[in-house]
């Protein structure tokens, strides 16, 4: 019966090498846990940082894309005018016509596209300072009309 005693001693002892395993395995639990969870995190930064980059080469991939299409514009207007009019502008007398590649309009091409956007543009600032005048007027009718059926009801 003197056994009994370090069988007890065994099993405290088991039992603290129970705990203490259980412990080193929580432990590298919540390690793994928390290295899981920065590389999550880095990754969500690389996703936010990758969107924002892709977002930015799309927006220049537009412009790029817009500017080609009004070069390509007026160059089919200068074509379709160029055909009734044998005249020649200065600039074609100087540089000799280079062949038109979309991807890289001339010079001439970007004043041009930008000229008429600026007429395009001092057009509807005109068409719209016209309006402002006309609502200007006829707000400043319904005020006196306002303030002749003020007079009225408080003569009354």
């Amino acid at each position: 019966m003197s056994t009994s005693p370090p069988l007890r001693r065994l099993s405290s002892t088991n039992s603290s090498s129970k705990e203490s395993l259980i412990n080193a395995y929580e432990a590298e639990e919540e390690r793994i846990i928390n290295i899981l969870s920065r590389k999550l995190e880095q990754l969500r930064e690389e996703k936010i940082e990758l969107e924002n980059a892709l977002e930015a080469e799309s927006e220049n991939h537009v412009n790029r894309l817009s500017r080609e299409i009004s070069a390509l514009r007026l160059a089919q207007q200068q074509t379709i005018n160029g055909n009734g009019s044998g005249a020649v502008s200065p600039v074609e007398t100087r540089i000799p016509p280079a062949p038109l590649n979309p991807l890289e309009p001339t010079t001439e091409m970007m004043l041009e596209a930008m000229r008429r956007e600026n007429e395009q543009l001092r057009s509807r600032l005109i068409e719209t300072e016209r309006d402002y005048i006309r609502i200007a007027r006829l707000n400043e009718i319904y005020r006196e009309e306002l303030i002749e059926h003020r007079r009225r009801v408080s003569g009354t």
